[in-house]
């Protein structure tokens, strides 16, 4: 390293924080990392390079423990994504055949995976900050400095979670420095094409377009109406209404009081809010938050106990939200992981999210790259 630049690993993150998150994405946003602080189980630290003392590049990451969830896997949990069976992942059927065979035999258990560190913001993306994001002597020079100091701590692993293509001089410097980088997830975004609802519609294959209008029409003939308002609060029932979301795909009762603060934390300074009703109640909604240009979808709910709420999730995050983002002048709505098939069948672009991964417990090193050559993506 350049005797003009410094490394710090700051706790948390630093004072320039907002500086050298101003061109990055909304999950650098101290609106996004507010509603998602503890998401991330561990000890969160921002890695800096310094010249002459200015905060030039950083990376958000975590040191992750494992006990704080035992035995649960979560997306950000290098056992679980790397040879257990993920279902919120889109591993292809031969990757999941692979991984119910068994991972090598020396394989260690999942408690000798920990500690690890994380480097990803807690939106499951990972994204360089600052002007030398895209500077590979810089990246190159910073990665070192992250890799030295988690080995110093007896760390058994670094782990650069589902970077974007946009991020690609960073995959570079991770591949040159020994990395391996297993395929892991898809990330969807829609771009709307020519100047209104009609020209979205157009654009989706025949048989969805027929679809979309069938969806729509019979949430109307049910008496269901998308209302979009602006928010600054959830509401009860929209909290409720996640509650029940939650409940449903994690498995397990949902802490009321943190759900209502995370959505508050979403809504402060301004979200809009797609609510589905009928007579008056609200049986889906999406949220979504702006940001550079974009919408980003950050929250969804749906009332499971009603028959007419069968279609409000593609009412309210992809049908109504394309329809207003046209006057809007929006022209990108940012979806993340998660229901791929869906989201494409819908006019989503998918692109391929890696985690590139550094096992620095040699008994580590045979399951990484074991992942690596058996994992593929479900096309």
């Amino acid at each position: 390293m350049s005797p003009a630049r410094v490394f710090e690993a700051v706790p948390g993150r630093p004072p320039e924080w907002p500086a050298l998150a101003a061109d990055g994405p909304m999950f650098a946003t101290e609106r996004w990392l507010a509603a998602m602080r503890g998401r991330v189980p561990g000890a969160a630290y921002t890695f800096v390079l310094r010249e002459t003392g200015a905060a030039v590049l950083a990376l958000y990451g975590t040191v992750v423990t494992g006990v704080d969830r035992p035995g649960r896997g979560e997306v950000f949990d290098l056992p679980y994504v790397l040879v257990g069976d993920p279902a919120e992942l889109p591993l292809s059927a031969a990757a999941r055949a692979a991984r119910a065979a068994g991972p090598p035999p020396r394989t260690p258990p999942r408690e000798d995976w920990f500690p690890h560190l994380v480097v990803m913001l807690p939106g499951y993306e990972c994204h360089p900050l600052g002007p030398l994001a895209r500077d590979r002597e810089a990246l190159d020079a910073l990665v070192g400095a992250i890799t030295d100091w988690a080995r110093e701590r007896g760390l058994r692993a670094v782990a650069f979670l589902y970077p974007p293509p946009g991020t690609a001089p960073l995959g570079r410097v991770l591949a040159a420095r020994g990395f391996t980088g297993v395929p892991l997830a898809y990330s969807c975004e829609l771009r709307l094409p020519g100047g209104g609802f009609e020209d979205y519609l157009a654009a989706l294959p025949r048989k969805r377009r027929g679809e979309a209008r069938r969806e729509l029409r019979l949430l109307h003939e049910a008496g269901v109406e998308v209302r979009a308002e602006r928010v600054s609060e959830p509401g009860a029932d929209v909290v409720e209404l996640k509650c029940g979301h939650s409940a449903k795909y994690n498995g397990r009762p949902p802490d009321r009081a943190k759900t209502a603060g995370r959505l508050r934390d979403l809504c402060a300074g301004g979200a809009l809010l797609l609510r589905a009703e009928r007579a008056g109640d609200l049986l889906g909604y999406g949220l979504f938050v702006e940001h550079a240009g974009v919408w980003y979808c950050v929250s969804t709910g749906m009332d499971y106990s009603s028959a007419a709420a069968r279609h409000t999730y593609f009412a309210t995050v992809f049908y109504e939200p394309a329809r207003l983002a046209y006057p809007a002048g929006v022209r990108r709505l940012h979806y993340g992981q998660g229901s791929w098939r869906a989201k494409t069948a819908r006019g989503c672009e998918a692109v391929e999210l890696p985690g590139w991964v550094l096992p620095l417990d040699p008994a580590l090193e045979p399951a990484v790259t074991w992942s690596a050559r058996t994992t593929a993506l479900s096309p």
